[in-house]
């Protein structure tokens, strides 16, 4: 039997994505002593948050246990009032920035974005400059590691590009008119480009084309992973699945804040599609499983061969397991906001941020505190973030396990064994 391909799927998110890190940090720190080794990882898919933080981890796939570390150490260095602040055009310009874009609609038509006052340039150094660009292509041409994908929006087509960075033949990819895949060597724009949230972050100018984030169309790349080789899939998500709040009643009258209309922006534009992509693989392994008992084990081989064409990819078993926040990270948020607002100085464009967080009585009432949770990229939110992580993935230490010990199921040779329900199978995802 060959050894199984792993992915891991990493979702967007902006700041949230701290909670990766944490994850990350107990595959790579602690779950090795009860494994016996540190687990494999051939396959890193992100979007977004997710996407940069898969860059970071595949320059140093040729070190894992070092991996964790790194990788927090990246978010233990953000400081919000370095993250954000405005441009270099600043307050003061304003009058003149707008002067002079009236001048220019005589000539041709321009118009005003608000990521011309907000620049996070410190993200910005932190990809181009904390990432070892050189080290991670050579791990991906030396098998470190198998493939690295990266998703961005184009902004201009309206399709969710994944940019593949891998030593192998690019598989055929989906039929999909929204998705189109690009075999190229990942470089910062890349990972800018998939990281830069709508409406906030400039996008990212890539062969002829402007690049927005990436989880607009596929916020949870599992996909990708799939398309690649992965026999399993571990799926990091960014959204806590324990039942919202009743929604907030407004006066008729009541205008959202802008804040509030952000955060629900924000919300809908990354909504995590994962649960559904899961359920249909989850439903392919059903069909696998029915077949077998039904026609022997042969059912697979011959199903492919009568389908072959119409597929588009093999069918296989792919194991999944998924970790997301036992917290409402919204609410974290404005409990970090409360704290940090006192030390920072009062009108500048992080402390009007956390001021908007901590004034959301509910956490994530009106959307404000979402809004936060997003982009509060900052280290004593990241560190508690991280920590959840850490110890979300302990609280599954027994399924991790399963998960990286199990052996993936054969399905041609007779007696092959029924899979976990922990297994799934995927034609085409």
């Amino acid at each position: 039997m060959t050894q199984p391909r792993t992915a891991l799927v990493l979702s967007g998110g902006g700041a949230r994505g701290a909670y990766e890190a944490g994850v990350v940090r107990y595959l790579r720190e602690e779950l090795p002593s009860t494994l016996g080794e540190q687990p494999r990882i051939d396959i890193l898919s992100g979007t977004s948050i997710g996407a940069v933080n898969a860059c970071f981890l595949a320059s140093g796939a040729h070190s894992p246990e070092s991996q964790g570390r790194l990788l927090a150490d990246v978010w233990l260095s953000l400081k919000i009032e370095e993250v954000f602040h405005w441009s270099v055009l600043r307050l003061a310009a304003l009058p003149l920035y707008f002067w002079r874009r009236i001048r220019l609609l005589r000539l041709r038509h321009r118009s005003w974005r608000l990521s011309d006052f907000v620049y996070p340039e410190a993200l910005a150094r932190v990809v181009r400059d904390r990432v070892d660009w050189e080290q991670l292509h050579v791990n991906i041409r030396s098998g470190a590691l198998s493939s690295l994908t990266v998703t961005a929006t184009d902004i201009g087509t309206g399709r969710a590009v994944v940019f593949i960075e891998t030593a192998e033949e690019l598989p055929v990819w989906s039929r999909d008119p929204l998705v189109e895949a690009r075999p190229r060597s990942i470089a910062a724009c890349h990972a800018l480009a998939s990281g830069a949230i709508p409406l906030l972050f400039r996008p990212v100018f890539i062969e002829g084309s402007w690049f927005s984030d990436g989880s607009i169309l596929q916020n949870t790349p599992l996909a990708p992973a799939i398309r690649l080789g992965a026999d399993r899939v571990l799926v990091v998500g960014l959204r806590h699945q324990g039942r919202r709040p009743a929604p907030h009643s407004h006066e008729e009258g009541e205008v959202p804040s802008t804040a509030a209309q952000l955060g629900g922006i924000l919300n809908a534009l990354t909504l995590d599609h994962a649960d559904y992509d899961l359920d249909r693989l989850r439903r392919l392994n059903q069909l696998l499983d029915h077949g077998e008992r039904a026609f022997g084990p042969d059912f697979r081989r011959r199903y492919a061969a009568l389908a072959g064409d119409e597929l588009g990819a093999p069918i296989r078993r792919v194991r999944d397991l998924v970790i997301r926040p036992s917290q409402d990270i919204g609410k974290l948020a404005r409990e970090h906001a409360e704290r940090r607002i006192r030390k920072l100085r009062p009108g500048t464009l992080a402390a009007r941020l956390l001021r908007i967080a901590a004034a959301d009585p509910n956490g994530d009432g009106d959307g404000a505190a979402d809004l936060a949770s997003y982009l509060l990229f900052d280290h004593d939110y990241a560190a508690a973030l991280m920590d959840l992580g850490f110890d979300d993935a302990r609280k599954q230490r027994d399924a991790l396990v399963d998960f990286f010990r199990a052996p993936i199921d054969e399905v041609s040779p007779a007696g092959a064994r029924t899979p976990t329900p922990a297994a799934s199978a995927v034609s085409a995802a």
